[in-house]
């Protein structure tokens, strides 16, 4: 075997060492430039939270008057008694005070099923047209707010005799209200 000439020696002394610095920077300076990297890219990330802390605090005074604004105006969408139960004669009280109000009569009250936090009622009075008008303004106005989920109206037969000429109507509401406990 012959050896090698001055130039293949030089050529592998050449990749030998190309090799080491490949092998140094994936073995050495990759990782520490990598973590270098991670580190940066968690300084940013924690900057951009700070920042946002930094915000929450600077609004921690508008938030806290928004919120006891937001519990004091409560009162407007909710029936605040301490059970479900008292709730409802509470709106029960309510619903039936504004029938009599506007002159009408209240002939049956009746509590529905209804879902966690909500009251439901069903009235049946009998009103005037008029009366029935005034009832529904009532009801759209009244605090807590009140939503009529349903509406039926029947007159009653025509009675010959009568001198009026505006018959009463028998009228079944659905009403129903949002519950807070005190």
């Amino acid at each position: 075997m012959t050896g090698l000439s001055d130039r293949e020696r030089r050529l592998i002394a050449v990749l030998i060492l190309v090799a080491m610095i490949a092998f140094g920077w994936l073995a050495v300076l990759s990782p520490i430039i990598s973590g270098f990297e991670t580190r940066a890219a968690e300084r940013e990330r924690l900057a951009l939270v700070q920042a946002s802390n930094q915000r929450l605090i600077d609004n921690i005074a508008r938030l806290r008057r928004q919120a006891e604004a937001q519990k004091a105006d409560s009162a407007r969408f909710h029936i605040i008694a301490p059970t479900p139960e008292a709730a409802a004669e509470a709106l029960k009280d309510r619903v039936s005070g504004l029938v009599t109000a506007g002159g009408g009569e209240v002939r049956a009250l009746q509590d529905i099923e209804a879902g966690e936090g909500r009251i439901e009622l069903r009235i049946e009075a009998r009103l005037g047209e008029g009366e029935l008008v005034g009832l529904l303004e009532r009801l759209r106005n009244a605090e807590p707010l009140l939503i009529v989920t349903s509406l039926s109206v029947a007159a009653p037969a025509a009675n010959p005799s009568a001198a009026v000429s505006t018959p009463d109507l028998d009228v079944r509401i659905d009403v129903a209200a949002s519950h807070s406990p005190a």
